[in-house]
């Protein structure tokens, strides 16, 4: 990956001049969470309406209040710049962004469709401008243990990752949310994420299945995906804008599981849990004697009418009992609202010189847009690439 010339300067320890297109909820939240990485500094923010602009301004502390995004782009003091402006304006920002000089942080889904993804990576790759998806749960710290354990091999071999994402949104048919103009629905607005996770841990699927339901305004308001891949894995997600979930998330393999807590795009623990007759790598659940004595002493009685009684009553935590599964909970909760992680990724890979991030790469944005567009052609008929 090459040094984009433009942003030379960056790689000599200077703080890194940020600059927001748009004013909306996630924008706030970002302009808070930035104090969070010491050489960032929010710089100027633009809006379509320069009064919009004023009071983001303010509120924030913000000295460059520009009433256009052209204005932002242009701005000398700005070196990168976050995009959180609805999806399908994304392509649009995006572009004038890079074809001004400026690193690029957009947030999720990255565009509309896959052609429009390639569109704009393209354009970062020949200008040699940074240019990153805001997959903000992927830098959060309990997704960097998960991928520490995953790669620890401390659960052997994946073979299913099932997850959900339901959150019950206010309806407004001109929200973002509910507006098909706007890139609404459910898969983009909170499955994605989902998409994101599974590409993650098990790669691209070979196979996409779906099922969605649609709503009145045109777009998808619940969805169920299934997807398989080249080393016989599985993939089981769901998403929904209409009713709260578990929103949580399981990895199973061979040896054992991770549980990632709730709220899955930023949860603050998971538990990891290891089935008994695996060695034991990880020392806080190595067997003890009295382990061994109970374990004897349930594999005998597990087969009994109390065993029978014990799975009725009380399905989830019997596994304990009666099969040995031995859990520990990790504890890794995010500082703030945990926008800033990605934040300070960017800025590792400029003062590297690096166009794109090893951790959320283009090519995997792509991908997801990609496995995206298969599911809405799959349950609408329509060919979303157009």
């Amino acid at each position: 990956m090459g040094m984009n010339p433009s942003l030379d300067r960056l790689a000599r320890g200077q703080p890194i001049g940020w600059g927001i297109l748009g004013t909306g909820n996630v924008a706030q939240l970002f302009a808070s969470d930035l104090a969070q990485v010491p050489d960032a500094r929010l710089l100027a923010i633009g809006s379509r309406s320069k009064e919009r602009a004023r009071v983001f301004g303010e509120k924030f502390s913000i000295p460059n209040q520009h009433g256009n995004y052209r204005e932002l782009a242009s701005d000398p003091r700005v070196q990168a710049v976050y995009i959180a402006t609805p999806a399908s304006a994304h392509k649009e920002n995006i572009l004038l962004c890079l074809n001004s000089g400026k690193a690029v942080l957009c947030e999720k889904p990255f565009t509309i469709n896959a052609r429009e993804a390639e569109e704009v990576i393209t354009l970062a790759r020949q200008r040699k401008v940074f240019l990153m998806e805001a997959m903000w749960t992927r830098f959060v710290p309990s997704m960097i243990k998960v991928r520490e354990l995953l790669a620890t091999g401390a659960i052997g071999k994946i073979t299913h990752f099932i997850a959900d994402l339901g959150t019950r949104v206010p309806f407004d048919p001109e929200g973002r949310v509910f507006n098909a103009g706007l890139g609404g629905g459910a898969l983009l607005q909170k499955g994605i994420y989902l998409l994101a996770l599974a590409s993650m841990i098990l790669g691209s699927p070979s196979t996409v299945r779906s099922l969605t339901i649609m709503g009145e305004t045109g777009v998808d308001e619940q969805a169920g995906i299934l997807l398989g891949y080249p080393g016989r894995q599985l993939a089981s997600l769901s998403c929904s804008v209409c009713v709260h979930t578990e929103r949580g998330a399981t990895i199973v393999g061979t040896a054992g599981q991770i549980r990632i807590h709730e709220p899955i795009i930023c949860p603050g623990s998971l538990t990891l849990c290891r089935y008994p007759d695996q060695d034991r790598q990880h020392e806080p659940m190595r067997e003890t004697r009295y382990v061994q004595t109970r374990l004897a002493l349930v594999r005998y009685l597990k087969q009994s009418r109390l065993a029978r009684q014990l799975r009725e009553r009380y399905p989830r935590s019997s596994d304990r009992l009666l099969y040995g599964i031995y859990s520990k909970t990790i504890y890794a909760p995010p500082v703030g609202e945990g926008l800033h992680y990605q934040v300070s990724e960017v800025i590792r890979c400029l003062r590297a010189g690096r166009i794109e991030s090893d951790i959320m790469p283009l090519n995997e944005s792509l991908s997801v847009m990609s496995t995206a567009d298969q599911i809405r052609e799959q349950c609408a008929g329509r060919n979303f690439q157009n």
